[in-house]
This record gives structure tokens, sequence and C-alpha cells, in this order.
């Protein structure tokens, strides 16, 4: 009996060392991943603060980029890009910031099926161009806002993009039809934050090519003659055309008085941070609206 029993305290003993063995284990892989969540949550937190900085940055180089050309009293430029693409290094954080004109890009809310399916094929993206923008116009269409009246103190409402079914780019990856493909080949070209008008002195030969009365040879004919002089009004567009595509822009003129523009209004920023060999990012995308030669205020942040 007395063996019996030191047999059974043997075996509770070594149990009870198993036991404890676990439960270091287990405490040992919870403080190990309470570390490594802190770790995560402060990795995420630096590359937040550093993607606001990296927007402050953009901002303000988006003010010398006004005051020197308005200085120099030349326009402000014919590159798609307001400021250089530019990479900072926030206290070890890598930040990319990039400042493009959105009127150098088709708006997807406002732009028809034709300027939709002139832009797919431009674009290069596979399928047919036609049923990618029927999906679009009819997606846009069952989903497009109600119609209300401009309150009676409207002057701010000029400085923002129209409300339309799309909120970003992104959702046309959501447009049933459309694959991922072509998603890819189009969204450089497109926006959501323009008034629609086509800045022709900065937007490039698949955006041109969508504009009234235009083809790939008008488009590639207005980015060669841009190089030289900047476009200041529509009625330069003829001269330097080839003599086919000079009529189809002449008997589209009126049309084209209303879609074209010379100079930015809207910028869109884009911010991406990110700490080397970290896990996570955080990015930040924003429009800057070009008012009279100034800076207007940042609206339209969204940070992820």
């Amino acid at each position: 009996m007395r063996h019996d029993r030191r047999g059974f305290a043997l075996l509770a003993a070594l149990w009870a060392l198993v036991l404890a063995a676990a439960l270091a284990a287990d405490l040992h892989a919870r403080a190990r991943g309470g570390l490594a969540g802190a770790s995560a949550a402060r990795s995420a937190a630096r590359a937040r603060w550093a993607a606001r900085g990296g927007l402050a940055h953009a901002e303000e180089a988006l003010r010398a980029h006004l005051a020197a050309s308005a200085a120099a009293g030349a326009a402000l430029g014919t590159d798609t890009l307001l400021v250089p693409v530019e990479e900072l290094d926030l206290d070890g954080v890598l930040v990319r910031v990039t400042v493009v004109d959105a009127r150098a890009r088709v708006q997807l809310n406002l732009a028809t099926a034709e300027e939709l399916r002139t832009l797919a094929a431009e674009a290069g993206a596979p399928g047919d161009p036609a049923a990618f923008a029927s999906a679009v116009a009819r997606w846009r269409a069952e989903r497009a806002p109600r119609w209300t009246s401009a309150p009676e103190d409207s002057l701010a409402e000029p400085l923002r993009a129209p409300p339309g079914a799309f909120h970003s780019v992104a959702e046309l990856r959501a447009v049933p039809g459309v694959t991922g493909e072509q998603y890819r080949a189009v969204a450089p070209y497109l926006t959501v934050a323009s008034d629609g008008r086509i800045d022709l002195n900065t937007a490039p030969v698949p955006v041109l090519a969508t504009l009234p009365g235009f083809d790939r040879e008008a488009a590639l004919a207005v980015a060669a003659r841009r190089t030289r002089a900047p476009y200041v009004t529509a009625y330069e567009i003829a001269g330097g055309l080839p003599a086919n595509a000079r009529l189809h822009v002449q008997d589209a003129m009126a049309g084209l008085l209303l879609r074209v523009a010379f100079a930015p209004r809207e910028a869109e920023v884009r911010v991406r941070a990110s700490q080397p060999g970290r896990p996570g990012f955080a990015e930040i995308r924003a429009v800057a609206v070009l008012a009279g030669g100034r800076l207007a205020p940042v609206t339209q942040v969204a940070e992820r």
C-alpha cells in the first residue's frame, strides 16, 4: 500500500512538472506575441506619422513650384508630374511622394462610354474595349448619386470634384466584367478628383486621344508640339496637326472648347511610407486645389 502511494506521488509530481513547463511555454509565447504586437504597432505608428510628414512636404513643394512659376511668369510645365517624385528618409522610414496633375487623367465619373472605350484601347487593355466601357457605364449609372441643386453660397463648389458613383479609381476593380489586367492598364490614366477637363499641356497620349475629334495621330502631334511651347488656347491645336486630323478637330471644335484646359487645377497627392525590413506601410491620398496661382487647403485626405 505504501509503495502504491509513493508511485502515485511520483506520477503526480511528474504531471505537475509537465503542467508547469506547459504554462511556462505558454507565458513565454504570449510574451513574445505581445512584444511582436507592440513592435508592429510602433512600426505602423512611425509609418503613419512619416506619411503625414510626406504630405506636408508635398504641400510645401507645390507652393514653391507655384511661386517659382509666378515669379518667372512661366506656365506650370508640360509634365504630368507637377513636382518631381521625391523619396525621403524620415527617421529611418522611407517615404515616396508623388504629385500629379489630375487634369492629365480621364475623370472616371464624367467620361462617356465612348471616351472610356477609347482610353481602354489606347492604354492597351486586354479584351473588348467596348465591353469594358459598357460595364463601367452600367455600374456607374446604377450607383450615381441623386442630382441636387447647388447651395446658395456655392463659391467653394467649383473647387470640389463633382460627386459620382466612384469614390476612388480602385473601386473599378469591383465592377463585374472588368478584369484585373484591364484595371492595371487603365488605372494610371483615370481619376475621380478633376473637373473633367483635360490639360493639353500635361495629359499623356492615351488621355489626349479621348478628346472630341482626336485620335492617336492628333494626340501624338499635340504631345510633340507642346515640348516646344505650352498651349495657351484651343485654337492653337489645329495648326500643328496633319491634314486629316486637323479636319476632324476643326469639326469638333465646339465640344473641344468645353473639354480642354491649359493649366492644372487639382493636384493628386500620393504618399507611401514604410520601414525597411518591417511589415506594413502607411499611405495617404489627397487632393490639393490650385486656385488663382496659389495652393488652396488640401482636401479629400484618406489614410490607410
